[in-house]
């Protein structure tokens, strides 16, 4: 006969503040177990990387089996970026280019890690925040929740040359790193 397992936790993601309006930075609850882990990644009850009423319509996965650095900045003019990340480190440069934000010309970095209690593994990127990425560990993969979905016949991705990123991006900027 088979036994039900007994009642367990009710977890719920933990906010990081950010400093740039609209980004939302949590850590998703995970389980060690025998195994691994077990990371819930979204439920319908919770807001912050995920909000009330938003569609999950397009999942992806981005796998860096060497690491790396994207040496690039981009935006999206209309595409909403939710990431979770699924293994190692990865280091995100965020600017707020959104001219009518009130924490417009903003620029930081959040420090995402996978399976570290005390560390954030979420990250909500609206549309106009420019960013760019450097994975920390020799390996890594993170989940996009993309709203709306990617267009292939107009992509919504804008790539800002390096010689036009604000003095304040010093970051993720050397062609020569790549």
């Amino acid at each position: 006969m088979a036994l039900r397992d007994a009642p367990g936790p009710n977890h719920h993601p933990v906010d990081f503040p950010t400093g740039i309006d609209g980004v939302i930075c949590q850590g998703m609850p995970f389980v060690e177990y025998s195994g691994g882990y077990l990371t819930e990644m979204f439920r319908t009850t919770w807001f912050g990387v995920f909000q009330e009423g938003e569609s999950v319509d397009h999942l992806y996965t981005i796998y860096a089996p060497e690491g790396g650095i994207r040496a690039e900045w981009y935006y999206h003019e209309h595409t909403l970026d939710r990431y979770v990340l699924l293994l190692g480190g990865l280091d995100l440069g965020l600017y707020d280019g959104r001219a009518d934000s009130p924490t417009f010309g903003k620029f930081l970095v959040v420090s995402l890690r996978s399976h570290h209690v005390g560390s954030p593994n979420a990250l909500r990127i609206p549309p106009g925040v420019w960013h760019s990425l450097k994975w920390t560990t020799a390996t890594g993969m993170f989940l996009n929740a993309k709203l709306p979905p990617y267009r292939p016949g107009l992509p919504d991705k804008f790539r800002v040359s390096l010689a036009d990123l604000p003095e304040v991006i010093t970051w993720n900027v050397q062609p020569d790193e790549v």
